[in-house]
């Protein structure tokens, strides 16, 4: 009997991955979310990963928490304000993320700072995922740049009409909420299925 290894199986696995503020909570504007009473998830969220677990893909969010490098949070806070939202979710909606990294600006992590591709790359390793077979829902041009980098085959940008910035890394859909993210994003699941 040959036995394989996981280092040794294809990755095979489909993948949304979200970025977190302004995508699968209230953005802060140009602070953080510095614990659990600023954190705000947005409706549709849990309802989404049930549909998206009952179709076999994977949820994972890829963000970045600056604000543990520069002090104003710790990781145990992080870990806090994750767990919560991850506890919220399953009880609510019988579902949560699969996964969450965390780029932190610590030593050491700086592989992770987007737009660099490291926190997808990892998580498609950990995860058996193919990127080509995976989507990308990000709010800033650094998700849709990671996206790319990592060869993401989709990308959904969330648009916020108030700041009305061009957008300068194109992503391959723009919405502009989270509801009309949720329906393109079920669109495109069913196309590709």
């Amino acid at each position: 009997m040959v036995v394989i290894k996981p280092s040794q199986r294809k990755p095979s696995r489909r993948c949304v991955f979200f970025d977190r503020d302004g995508v699968i909570n209230r953005s802060p504007g140009t602070g953080y979310v510095l614990s659990n009473a600023d954190f705000f998830l947005f409706e549709g969220i849990g309802s989404l990963l049930n549909w998206l677990h009952l179709r076999g893909w994977l949820s994972i969010v890829v963000t970045s928490q600056r604000c543990v490098g520069k002090n104003l949070i710790d990781l145990s806070m992080l870990a806090s304000i994750h767990g919560s939202m991850q506890q919220d979710l399953k009880d609510r909606y019988g579902s949560r993320f699969d996964a969450i990294y965390a780029f932190t600006d610590l030593p050491g992590t700086e592989a992770w700072s987007k737009p660099n591709p490291e926190m997808i790359i990892q998580a498609c390793r950990d995860h058996l995922i193919d990127p080509f077979q995976s989507i990308m829902i990000g709010d800033q041009d650094r998700d849709i740049e990671m996206a790319h980098s990592a060869n993401i085959g989709c990308t959904i940008r969330i648009l916020d009409p108030e700041e009305g910035r061009p957008d300068l890394i194109k992503a391959d859909e723009s919405v502009v909420s989270i509801d009309d993210m949720i329906d393109r994003l079920k669109s495109i699941i069913q196309q590709m299925t």
